[in-house]
């Protein structure tokens, strides 16, 4: 993936580029007029744009499983969606979120051996629907399992269930 700077002669950057740098005019009076002693530095990537959080209160970001980089990637969507930006938003912290999923993908397979295992379903702890998506994907190639979510709201979780044998 190729990381592109965002340039600072406005009337020189291609559309994408563009839609980087309203989201980044936003974020900078969002982080000013905010408690947060932070600073966000928005790359502009081919499939995506990207928020990288640095400074003291980071560490705010990233308590209860990062669900402060969550929310504020949900509200940064939400903005984007509004001022025309046709790409995701990704927002991390020294690479969190990336230590996150390889987590979440090793639970998800350790799960999936307890359930071919013992032939019984397990149900995983509540997740959102990116950290749901990350199972589902992480296990749907395996031939002896099957992957799906059940709840509703914030107790929306996914269930690894033995995959019925062909006869």
């Amino acid at each position: 993936m190729e990381d592109r700077p965002i340039p600072s002669d406005p009337s020189a950057q291609p559309p994408t580029q563009d839609e980087a740098r309203r989201l980044a005019d936003f974020l900078s009076r969002f982080v000013e007029s905010s408690p947060f002693d932070i600073h966000c530095h928005v790359t502009d990537e081919a499939e995506r744009i990207r928020v990288e959080i640095e400074g003291p209160d980071r560490e705010l970001f990233l308590e209860r499983r990062g669900e402060g980089l969550l929310s504020l990637q949900v509200l940064l969507g939400r903005v984007a969606a509004q001022k025309g930006i046709s790409r995701p938003v990704f927002v991390d912290s020294e690479s969190f979120r990336q230590g996150r999923e390889e987590e979440l993908v090793e639970i998800a397979i350790l799960a999936a051996e307890k359930v071919k295992k013992m032939k019984e379903a397990q149900k995983l702890r509540p997740m959102d629907p990116y950290e749901r998506r990350l199972v589902h994907i992480a296990l749907k190639d395996d031939p002896d399992v099957e992957t799906e979510s059940e709840g509703e709201g914030f107790e929306k979780r996914v269930v690894i269930h033995p995959r019925p044998r062909k006869p």
